[in-house]
């Protein structure tokens, strides 16, 4: 991921659910100081704990298991890319987005608690001037159906 903001959002989620799935707190480690270093120590943890509170929703949640590649892989798996859909689209003013990429990966009694976690990390990261490039519903949508096709090529995942 070239871009700063998008890539902080990817290996956050990413370090976070790794640390869950493999039980090492290494990869949590990775995700606080990355998340320290461009935010402060105090911003960055806070950032860091919404984005747990976030994926733990999610796991409770999630239509299917989260999934996830390794940290600092090149390439995104679909549940990636509907984090980025929600913190993009909250970033952004686009609600639809934001609605609809949690509608994708919750189960509809949990969404709108999803929503806020997103909603809450994408304040935070905005705060830093941290602002994600806009991620229009039609893409969404199509990283959605093609992943149906491809949903047994990402490494790990977690329920």
């Amino acid at each position: 991921m070239r871009q700063k903001p998008e890539n902080l959002v990817v290996n956050g989620y990413r370090n976070w659910v790794a640390g869950l799935a493999h039980s090492d707190s290494r990869y949590w480690d990775a995700a606080w100081s990355a998340h320290a270093k461009a935010l402060g120590a105090i911003d960055g943890g806070h950032a860091l704990d919404v984005m747990a509170a976030l994926v733990r929703q999610l796991g409770a949640c999630a239509t299917c298991p989260l999934r996830f590649y390794k940290p600092g892989a090149g390439h995104l798996c679909r549940d990636e890319c509907l984090v980025l859909g929600m913190v993009a689209g909250a970033q952004n003013g686009d609600e639809e987005a934001l609605v609809q990429s949690a509608r994708m990966l919750t189960c509809t009694d949990a969404c709108a608690d999803v929503v806020d976690r997103a909603s809450a990390y994408a304040a935070i990261l905005l705060g830093h001037s941290h602002k994600l490039t806009p991620i229009p519903l039609s893409a969404i949508v199509d990283i959605n159906v093609r992943s149906t096709l491809t949903a047994a090529h990402a490494s790990s995942s977690v329920h």
